[in-house]
């Protein structure tokens, strides 16, 4: 009796020992398995997909700049620049006498000329650099777009390990339970495919491996299944199936030319500030030159009060004079600071950083009229501005979704067919036996009977069409007055212009003419005040209307479609190769 309890514990100790190895095994499987997909895991890292969304989105972003002009591929390059360089730009600021003490916080300061803050706006602008990141993003949506047309590979697996005491028997003459241990894998790959005909794809290559550790016993299963499914009307044909990819591509393109104009009106408002920027200057300098010359005109009104050849009521109304000149003049200077400071935001420099404008950009300002009528310009707007050319395309859309829309109130009839061939049962191998395959073939109809959603969606479709002719419509009347506009201010500057040169040299002759009357003692107080203050409005006047004539007929460029920004953001009109 003994000898068989001790064969039974030799028996159940043997079996114990080999299911532990077996447990020991399957263990270093498990946790290989675990460092290869952790590996696998760690080499996708994130900058890999960056660099890859970059990659992808570049190469779509260089095969489509060549459709909008004045846009280039570098023109979208959304690599951040590092911090402002200011150190290329030359030291000029000196500190002129008419700033006051803001004299002071400009010696040293970096001088920018025009073609200086151009370059440095469309580098550092925030808003500059926002408009390219808007392309970008659209160029990445393209890139999913055009991946949901392609194979799109998936795979999966799990990995189980279990003991189970409940279902174990227990062995005659052994007191302890045996357990169940097993190991479960499984595994599976495939893709899908949707066809530019509107046929859908799908494979899916299965394993499933068990193994029972006790016993030493595996189950194999492996199966594939194959699936397309064509749609016969109700979803069929690639202007259904590609609609998505059009709209992405179409939106590309429009975004691209939205760019194009935004570099344009980009372009326009840095000159624009620009010139503001030594418009207020100008402004500052000829408020200084009033308030000194009333200085003078109380030192000499003084002089005349103590020898009784001047009143006081004179006296008085030159020093009253004097104060509202020197207020003007202080007031300029603040909104000289406050402009400039506006225009460094704009061009992404920080608004500590000590600048000064080239004055001499403001100088070579002249007033220069367009070689063109007024109707000629239009013709050539209709022609080549890019937001007329989307709202024409917009219509297309509108009128292409209609066609899908008339897809979706059609009957559903698809034909499918499924194959699948397996492995045999109890396989202790992965291998699929093609002669056990089930092939099945359907054909589905689903009548239009529930309609409702895309009836609406139909007929809202028609309601798109009509409401893209009116805003195209709109978008030609509405490039049509901004030609107007533009010609009209052109016409006013020039005017203004010359009225503005003819009243200073007016207000220089009656100021020179008070000033000899009032070292003669004949003059009147009141109108020396006058004619200062008439000569300094004169003068801040034909610079704005000087800068106003450059600035209309930049506009006019730019609304005409024809202003054209280079990368550094300079800009060229290319008027004779638009108007032939």
């Amino acid at each position: 009796m003994e000898s068989v309890d001790h064969d039974r514990l030799g028996v159940r100790t043997a079996v114990q020992t080999r299911t532990r190895k077996q447990n020991l095994r399957s263990g270093i499987g498990v946790c290989f398995l675990g460092a290869v997909i952790l590996v696998f895991s760690s080499s996708c890292s994130p900058q890999m997909y960056q660099t890859r969304a970059d990659k992808e989105t570049f190469s779509i972003l260089f095969q489509k700049t060549p459709e909008v002009e004045n846009v280039d591929f570098e023109d979208v390059d959304i690599g951040l620049p590092g911090e402002v360089d200011m150190s290329r730009f030359p030291n000029g600021g000196s500190g002129s006498e008419y700033l006051g003490v803001m004299a002071a916080q400009e010696r040293g300061a970096k001088v920018l000329t025009l073609a200086d803050s151009l370059e440095t706006g469309v580098t550092y602008g925030r808003s500059y650099l926002n408009e390219k990141e808007t392309v970008f993003l659209s160029a990445l949506d393209l890139t999913l777009a055009r991946y949901r047309l392609e194979p799109m590979p998936f795979t999966q697996g799990s990995l189980g390990w279990a003991t189970d005491s409940r279902t174990a028997a227990v062995q005659q003459g052994v007191t302890e339970l045996v357990s169940t241990n097993t190991f479960s894998r499984s595994g599976s790959a495939g893709f899908n495919w949707l066809l530019k005909t509107g046929a859908r794809v799908s494979t899916d290559f299965t394993r499933d491996f068990l193994r029972f550790t006790t016993g030493n016993r595996s189950i194999n299963s492996s199966d594939i299944a194959v699936s397309i499914v064509q749609p016969l009307l109700q979803g069929a044909g690639s202007t259904v199936t590609l609609e998505a990819l059009t709209q992405e591509e179409r939106n590309l393109l429009y975004d691209l030319r939205g760019f194009a104009d935004f570099r344009r009106f980009f372009v326009v408002d840095i000159v624009s500030s620009y010139y503001g920027v030594l418009q207020a200057r100008d402004r500052v300098k000829n408020n200084y030159v009033a308030y000194i010359g009333f200085l003078k005109s109380v030192e000499r009104e003084e002089a005349l009060a103590e020898e009784e050849r001047s009143t006081q009521t004179q006296l008085g109304q030159l020093r009253q004079a004097a104060l509202q000149s020197e207020s003007r003049w202080v007031n300029a200077i603040r909104s000289y600071q406050t402009q400039l400071d506006n225009l460094k935001i704009t061009l992404g420099i920080p608004v500590e950083t000590k600048i000064v404008l080239d004055e001499d950009d403001l100088n070579k300002l002249r007033i220069d009229d367009p070689r063109i009528s007024r109707e000629q310009a239009v013709e050539i707007a209709i022609v080549t501005r890019p937001d007329l050319a989307t709202s024409a395309d917009r219509v297309v859309d509108a009128e292409r979704q209609v066609k899908v829309a008339e897809n979706g109130l059609l009957p559903g009839l698809d034909v499918s067919l499924d194959y699948n061939p397996r492995s045999d049962p109890g396989d202790t191998t992965p291998a699929i036996n093609w002669d056990r395959r089930r092939w099945e073939g359907t054909l589905d109809l689903d009548l239009p009977l529930d309609r409702k959603a895309e009836r609406n969606i139909y007929r809202a479709t028609l309601v798109f069409v009509d409401r893209a002719k009116r805003a195209d419509e709109l978008a030609r009347d509405e490039a049509r007055l901004e030609i107007f506009d533009s010609w009209r201010a052109l016409e006013e500057s020039k005017l203004n212009f010359t009225i503005a040169e003819q009243a200073v040299a007016l207000a220089s002759r009656r100021l020179e003419e008070q000033r000899l009357l009032a070292e003669l003692g004949k003059g009147e107080a009141r109108d020396l005040v006058d004619a200062q203050n008439d000569l300094v409005n004169a003068q801040n006047q034909r610079t704005s209307t000087v800068v106003d004539h450059t600035l209309a007929r930049m506009r006019l460029w730019r609304d005409m479609g024809i202003l054209y920004i280079s990368e550094d953001g300079s800009w060229v009109t290319r008027l004779e190769n638009e108007a032939h």
